[in-house]
């Protein structure tokens, strides 16, 4: 450490960069108390630093409540938004009619050119049609049926080795060029294992597997079980996917924003934020992070895709402290992006620093809003009526929730309800309602949403107050979707600003 120590104090460092006079106002919330110029330059020195206001929690702790004497792994081939578990909650004949009519009526609309759905719009969806011709294993990226990656062996240099701390800021360097923003990591000790690994990939849901009944019927065959095997490397088989039982593993997750302004179009052939993080910096980033991880010498395995892989991956994001728990329980919340984030999750046998969960006051402020409730079309969401977060399920259009995993203090969202109501009366669109008007799907470049965003954190008794004004400023889809062909937007319809500030934060 340098023998000079500066002694400026807060007061001279805001006066310094133009806030003087703000320390008991929109500066005080939004910037940390410095003693020293020393502490300002030591608070950049880690590539994923937290907003100041956003605290670290122990691991496996995240703010929502885990009850872990009951929690178990989530069975996949249950997920609500799958044909055979729509059927069973809404019954065959219903899901049946409704999927096949789906077809017909996102044509008509075409035809029609209603807003949104019109040929511009069609020729719009296509464009952003994942492109990428190389299948997705369990193992990563095959290409005829072989891996094809760079191994330290075949460029004639030895496996890198560094520490887990180093190791960690090199992926995250990485995978920013690569297209994504930020990484989480984890080990994968007993409790991920016994816990948090699906118990199943998602697996296909064709007609041959529809239940009416109990969902415990899926057939065996329609997925494949994730198991553990004292072998020194992971592999799978027609009938399986093997996680190596005695190794050291660990969990890596990797995040980046989705379009806001996608999702503001609802509904529409777009409005689906993902759309076009699948379409691009998703298959560019797996793809590229996969042959990154594969030349310095470690494996990345675990599956990718939508229901193709070995976790749920916004519970991933929580654990790994990317984003807290939402109300609206299909996604979670980031602190920096809201609600859309595009992740992916990966087991590897590279040493990796852990990051741990945090607390940036989202979760509380979910119990007091509800506006995703209020705009969900479909009623798929608890609001304000509900209560608070609660262990217990309720049912599912008069039948037992098999849809989520219990031991999580939490609210509940019916994924069967909300697909069937895109299917019948906006197929071939993404919902998205419930995101497009979170108040954390706003925008962060003004200094406003950051004070806000620190009172979240900090003065919780107002979170009331904040999610109203929500409400009144009108946040959510544009009146009409035609208006995004105005907007002007960055590239990839990003604003790739918010990942500078994760760094610099």
């Amino acid at each position: 450490m340098s023998i000079f120590h500066s002694t400026m104090s807060r007061r001279q460092f805001m006066k310094a960069i133009g806030l003087a006079g703000a320390g008991t106002g929109a500066a005080a919330l939004v910037a940390p108390n410095f003693h020293d110029l020393d502490e300002v330059v030591a608070s950049g020195d880690n590539l994923q630093k937290h907003p100041w206001y956003v605290k670290e929690r122990e691991r496996l702790d995240p703010t929502m409540e885990i009850d872990w004497n009951v929690i178990h792994r989530y069975d996949r081939r249950y997920m609500g938004q799958c044909s055979n578990i729509r059927a069973k909650y809404y019954g065959k004949a219903y899901v049946e009619k409704i999927d096949a009519e789906s077809g017909a009526l996102q044509a008509q609309r075409m035809k029609d050119n209603v807003p949104g759905f019109g040929h511009k719009w069609e020729a719009l969806r296509t464009g952003l049609s994942q492109s990428n011709k190389w299948s997705v294993s369990y193992l990563g990226p095959e290409v005829s049926g072989k891996i094809t990656a760079a191994t330290p062996e075949s460029l004639g240099v030895p496996k890198w080795q560094a520490s887990p701390e180093e190791n960690a800021k090199l992926v995250v360097a990485a995978i920013r060029l690569f297209g994504m923003a930020e990484a989480g990591f984890n080990n994968l000790d007993s409790t991920w294992r016994t816990k948090l690994v699906a118990f199943n990939e998602k697996g296909s849901s064709t007609g041959s597997q529809w239940i009416d009944t109990d969902p415990a019927n899926v057939p065996a065959s329609a997925a494949r079980p994730i198991v553990y095997e004292n072998v020194d490397q992971p592999y799978y088989t027609t009938e399986k996917w093997v996680i190596p039982a005695n190794k050291d593993l660990n969990v890596l997750y990797l995040g980046g924003p989705e379009p806001r302004e996608t999702d503001r179009t609802y509904p529409s052939r777009i409005s689906k934020s993902n759309l076009v993080a699948n379409s691009g910096t998703r298959n560019i980033a797996f793809y590229s992070t996969y042959n990154f991880m594969r030349a310095l010498g470690y494996n990345m395995f675990g599956g990718t895709g939508h229901g193709t892989d070995c976790f749920q991956t916004p519970g991933v994001a929580v654990f790994t402290g990317k984003a807290e728990g939402a109300r609206m329980s299909n996604w979670v919340i980031s602190p920096t992006w809201g609600p859309r984030s595009t992740d992916l999750c990966q087991i590897t046998d590279m040493p990796l620093a852990e990051t741990h969960p945090i607390d940036a006051g989202l979760w509380r402020f979910c119990k007091t809003c509800g506006i995703c409730a209020d705009s969900c079309p479909s009623n798929s969401i608890q609001g304000l009526d509900a209560g608070d977060p609660s262990y217990d399920m309720p049912p599912i259009n008069g039948k037992p929730d098999t849809q989520h995993i219990s031991g999580l203090k939490r609210f509940y969202y019916d994924g069967s309800g909300c697909r069937n109501y895109v299917n019948e009366f906006i197929p071939g669109s993404g919902c998205s309602a419930c995101a497009a008007h979170c108040t954390f799907s706003t925008g962060s470049g003004a200094m406003v949403h950051a004070v806000l965003k620190s009172t979240i954190s900090y003065v919780p008794i107002l979170n009331g107050f904040l999610a109203n004004m929500g409400r009144t400023f009108g946040y959510g889809a544009y009146e009409d979707p035609e208006q995004w062909w105005d907007a002007a937007l960055p590239q990839f319809g990003i604003d790739s600003t918010l990942t500078a500030q994760v760094k610099s934060q």
